[in-house]
């Protein structure tokens, strides 16, 4: 069996990239914006892997970057695993009837990620926890505007880490090819 080293090198810089932004969205946010809530870096990371990678592999890399995220976080195991499958799925779903490259999708996909995020942990935690997490409609809809609006930039960096270490993009249009 051939060892494929340019995805391994591409699993572990994004690895290494979600612990850099979960840091940075944790600790050094509030060290410059105060009690702002930080958008949800990692969760562009998350649309990205799903938009650009088989599922399966995708599904992996999703799980090992919620396990890794675990440490940032005081949410259980189960929430995680569960709203990140959840919205595997979603956006899976939508990417295999409308899919189209570039920016543009990106963010949008980032924008429907981040509501549907919110719902899905929100839901998931009233089935789940015997006590559920509190809405904070101001956080949540921060959360909402800022996440897509650091897509760019990001979309931007992990096209750039595609390139330098794959070698080939992974592009599966579903329905439509806009």
């Amino acid at each position: 069996m051939k060892i494929r080293w340019n995805a391994t090198l591409n699993f572990l810089i994004f690895l290494a990239l979600l612990l850099l932004i979960a840091g940075i969205q944790t600790t050094l946010w509030f060290q410059f914006f105060g009690n702002t809530a930080a958008p949800l870096l990692w969760l562009n990371l998350i649309v990205y892997m799903t938009l650009y990678r088989k599922p399966f592999p995708a599904i992996f890399t999703i799980y090992a970057m919620g396990a890794i995220l675990l440490i940032f976080t005081a949410m259980p195991l189960k929430m995680m695993l569960f709203s990140l499958l959840i919205l595997f799925s979603l956006v899976y779903g939508i990417k295999s009837r409308v899919f189209w490259t570039g920016g543009g999708y990106f963010t949008i996909m980032c924008g429907f990620s981040a509501v549907a995020y919110h719902l899905i942990y929100f839901l998931l935690s009233m089935v789940l926890e015997k006590n559920p997490a509190s809405f904070e409609l101001f956080d949540r809809f921060l959360q909402i505007i800022m996440t897509p609006a650091c897509a760019l930039p990001m979309y931007w960096l992990l096209s750039k880490i595609d390139k330098v270490t794959q070698d080939e993009l992974v592009h599966e249009p579903g329905g439509f090819d806009l």
